[in-house]
């Protein structure tokens, strides 16, 4: 009945400027709340800087959610990965952010004066802060699975192209490592995809129908800048890939997923690059 938790979910966006913007906005909508509408009973309570202090909750829910940026997701990297991430998942972390908001907000209301420090009083700050958020959290994030789920799971069948137009230069691809020693020579047409981990980037080619990697020291972004061929795209910040390779796509509520003819791991396309290689993989 409730297969559906276990079912694949988008991680987070790890870029900086993302963090920055949800924490932002949260901390925003939290100051609003509280501020105009004063519920429980602040409205009855009297102070000369009572909406300063009011809009102080704000902050908390800016520094959960950067904790939860800076500090969950490096401690825990690995379990965090946008392979394993599922429904469940996004929801306990849900559940864990409001527990430290609760925490954080019993810590911030002691330095202010308007509360003890107390197990009681954390218990009281962490079940308002559930009956406020949890539920419509927990709703958002099923909606938000559904949408994803129906968006992305009309299979798309790439419509490879029969005779590429290449100039001379782009039959060839020279990727060269970071030492200016370390160099790679493929057909253009033998890339299946190129993957980015840490400081070093994994070639996935095929020769005499034999998969084949190669490890090149290198960001992504400086070997993509070496490539001179159309069909040799970016659908991830941590992949480039041979279009004319892509054999079927499919998809879930991470997005969709690169397959290929040869046995290889699918290649995952962001969101941020959907339109622009769902639009590729269908121009004949």
């Amino acid at each position: 009945m409730f297969s559906f938790l276990a079912q694949p979910y988008p991680a987070r966006d790890p870029r900086f400027s993302k963090a920055i913007l949800q924490a932002l906005l949260s901390g925003f909508l939290i100051a609003f709340i509280l501020i105009v509408f004063q519920p429980f009973g602040s409205y009855n309570w009297q102070h000369p800087y009572k909406n300063v202090i009011l809009g102080g909750f704000g902050l908390v829910a800016v520094v959960v959610n950067l904790t939860d940026f800076f500090i969950t997701q490096k401690l825990f990297k690995p379990y965090f990965a946008e392979h394993s991430w599922t429904v469940w998942k996004e929801i306990l972390r849900n559940m864990a952010g409001f527990i430290l908001a609760g925490f954080l907000c019993v810590v911030y209301g002691y330095f202010a004066g308007l509360m003890p420090f107390s197990l009681m009083q954390v218990t009281y700050m962490v079940a308002v802060c559930f009956m406020v958020g949890a539920f419509p959290a927990t709703i958002l994030i099923l909606l938000n699975y559904a949408y994803l789920s129906h968006k992305y799971s009309a299979p798309i069948q790439p419509v490879p192209q029969s005779q590429p137009i290449v100039t001379p230069d782009e039959t060839t691809l020279t990727l060269v490592a970071e030492n200016e020693k370390d160099t790679l020579t493929i057909p253009a047409e033998s890339l299946l995809y190129i993957a980015a981990s840490d400081n070093y980037c994994t070639v996935f080619y095929t020769e005499d129908d034999k998969l084949n990697k190669t490890l090149l020291r290198s960001s992504l972004s400086r070997l993509e800048s070496q490539i001179n061929y159309s069909r040799i795209v970016r659908c991830h910040r941590s992949y480039l890939v041979n279009l004319d390779k892509v054999s079927s796509v499919s998809g879930n509520a991470q997005g969709y997923k690169l397959y290929f003819d040869v046995a290889v791991e699918p290649v995952p396309v962001s969101r941020s690059y959907n339109t622009v290689v769902k639009e590729q993989l269908l121009v004949c």
